[in-house]
């Protein structure tokens, strides 16, 4: 093309493909809009952003309109999405700035203008066909006076400037022939947009929740679920051809608007931040935290001596996170000491790994390590296991009995469960260690102490209870504490953990290196992980041995485990059906066997707590 044919992109359109495409997309629009309840509708799904990038994204993903905004302009220059409400520049003018620059030259679907009304002295006419002028198919009530309550919204309404001028705005915009959505709250705002014949009526949920920007919220799937299918209804009892869809609140992803659909009968989706923001936040932390793991891996690498000092190394202490380099940190303090140290963590966390880890590269390496069981054994039991007992000192021991402090001399005693040793044999333990010597039961000859003390405990023993700890043994073994924080709160170490695993899986097996592929790592990043890096390290192992070559992908990887709770830890039975429910993508067959209950039983549960849309039985059975 020569160069002074190059037209920019804000240039009027001339026709060609792009031109056609949209109004065949508008018109399709208009058509689906136009089909009243009870013949076939399709479910609407509207993306709601503020650059080109997410416009192309969102029309390849099967977005049927878009929704040019200025929150999510604000979102795209980091601000959350509220800052949209603030009087900090001309909304409208805000919008025209990016909207005809970069979203409409770049859409093959409806956009959508939003438009705020605020101002007296906006003339609505003049903007209607400014908007309609400048290629967009559609009008949007936002910024809204719907988000604003208490008397400022009180105020806004008897001013002139609130709710019912947005409205007044979409009835000329839809009698100058534009597609009109208007967002509202409940169900009086849903009735006055559906009376005034509005095509779409969005059941705003509030600002989202999720991502670094999120908002907080106590809504929960169910309870907003529960709140849009009675605006819903109330939509379809004042007109037939209205479509109602829902947008933010406590929905951040596909599976929760499922689980939220299997409850509220509505007509579409539309996405803000969970389109933009929540998932550009997660994959640029994602790839920047695969990137930063190679760093780790090298540096961590760099520290150690030899390829037989690495492999010794507990995948725990892998990763870049405070925690993790805090922990590995104090392990390359003490590993080399005789100090006695506890691991708290929860189950599966790696403590007794680091503990082994201690262990090997301490100076009592060549001795074995040598376990005890705390938890679940009586007091008698663990002094006669501890101390040992001499010949008819114990009418159960016939013969002299060796404790472990004896048999692990020169070694390391690992005390598994110790928070749960019982404050008497922990009396009994810090004064063997304040003299240095022990009895066996009923013995008169004292036997030297030396023994290095590792402790397993799921808290601190300093934070435990005087009627559960001795303080003199929590000070004594709990002053060298390592903590493994759980999974969960160290996701941004997975890319190492998951590097690191592998490679491990590779050593012991003698065979070919695996990786992982984009859709893989991000289901094992939306994992919460109950079973920590044991659970993780497991899932691996399995999908490696599934995965014929070198890359695993999603389907290589086995089902991922879930946390089920008995009835009796959730606040009522409501809330444990809603458990099942969700743990099983609302699949009632599923639900019902993972719950212990018929499914029969399962189906009068949820009518009995309005958890069925309207419709009774639909929804999968399966």
């Amino acid at each position: 093309m020569a160069r002074d044919e190059v037209r920019p992109h804000n240039a009027p359109r001339e026709e060609g493909l792009q031109e056609g495409a949209l109004q065949e997309a508008l018109y399709r629009l208009r058509s689906e809009l136009a089909v009243t309840r009870g013949a076939r509708r399709r479910f609407l799904v509207g993306a709601a952003i503020g650059t080109g990038m997410a416009a192309q994204s969102a029309t390849r993903g099967g977005a049927d309109f878009l929704i040019a905004l200025s929150a999510g302009r604000m979102r795209c220059i980091g601000e959350p999405s509220i800052a949209a409400m603030l009087p900090l520049r001309d909304s409208n003018e805000f919008v025209m700035s990016f909207a005809p620059t970069e979203i409409l030259p770049r859409a093959t679907v409806p956009v959508f203008f939003g438009a705020a009304s605020f101002d007296p002295r906006l003339d609505l006419d003049a903007l209607i066909e400014r908007i309609a002028a400048g290629g967009f198919g559609g009008i949007a009530n936002f910024p809204t006076a719907v988000l604003i309550d208490g008397a400022y919204r009180a105020f806004l309404e008897k001013s002139g400037v609130g709710f019912n001028r947005e409205l007044d705005l979409l009835r000329r915009a839809k009698a100058q022939g534009l597609a009109t959505l208007a967002y509202i709250q409940n169900e009086a705002e849903a009735a006055q947009a559906a009376a005034a014949g509005i095509d779409i009526v969005n059941i705003d949920l509030g600002w989202n929740v999720g991502g670094v920007l999120g908002a907080s919220s106590d809504l929960r799937i169910e309870e907003a679920a529960l709140i849009a299918n009675r605006i819903a209804q109330r939509v379809r009892t004042e007109s037939p051809t209205t479509r109602c869809v829902v947008e933010g609140g406590p929905i951040v992803s596909p599976r929760q608007l499922e689980e939220f659909c299997q409850i509220a009968e509505v007509d579409g989706y539309i996405g803000g931040s969970t389109i933009d923001r929540v998932p550009s936040e997660a994959a640029i932390e994602v790839v920047t935290a695969a990137f930063k793991a190679i760093g780790v891996l090298r540096q961590t690498v760099e520290g150690l001596e030899s390829n037989r000092d690495r492999q010794r190394f507990p995948l725990a202490l892998w990763g870049h996170s405070r925690a993790a380099e805090d922990a590995r940190a104090m392990f390359a303090r003490l590993a080399g000491t005789d100090h006695p140290v506890v691991l708290v963590g929860e189950t599966g966390s790696g403590r007794r790994d680091v503990a082994r880890a201690l262990h090997t590269a301490g100076t009592r390496k060549a001795r074995d390590l040598v376990v005890l069981q705390c938890a679940n054994q009586p007091s008698e039991r663990l002094r006669l296991d501890l101390f040992g007992c001499m010949a008819g000192a114990h009418p159960a021991i016939a013969k002299t009995r060796l404790g472990w402090l004896e048999i692990a001399h020169g070694s390391s005693l690992m005390l598994d469960d110790v928070d749960m040793l019982p404050p008497d044999v922990q009396s009994m333990m810090i004064e063997a260690v304040e003299s240095g010597r022990f009895w066996r039961m009923g013995g008169d000859n004292s036997i030297v102490l030396n023994v290095r003390c590792l402790g397993i405990a799921k808290q601190d023993l300093r934070s435990l209870p005087d009627t559960a700890a001795d303080p003199r043994f929590a000070e004594w073994l709990g002053c060298f504490t390592i903590t493994l924080p759980p999974l969960r709160e160290r996701l941004e170490d997975l890319p190492t953990l998951i590097e690191e695993a592998l490679r491990a899986i590779e050593r012991r097996r003698a065979g070919q290196r695996k990786t992982l592929d984009a859709s893989a790592f991000r289901m094992l990043a939306d994992h919460a992980w109950p079973g920590n890096l044991r659970e993780l390290s497991a899932v691996l192992e399995r999908a490696a041995l599934a995965a014929p070559g070198e890359m695993i992908t999603e389907k290589h990887l086995p089902p991922l485990s879930t946390d089920r709770a008995a009835m009796g830890s959730f606040k009522s039975e409501m809330d444990w059906i809603l458990h099942g429910l969700k743990e099983n993508r609302f699949r009632r067959g599923r639900a019902a066997a993972y719950l212990g209950i018929s499914r029969k039983t399962l189906y009068n549960k949820m009518r009995a707590y309005g958890l069925l849309a309207s419709g009774g039985a639909s929804g999968s059975e399966r």
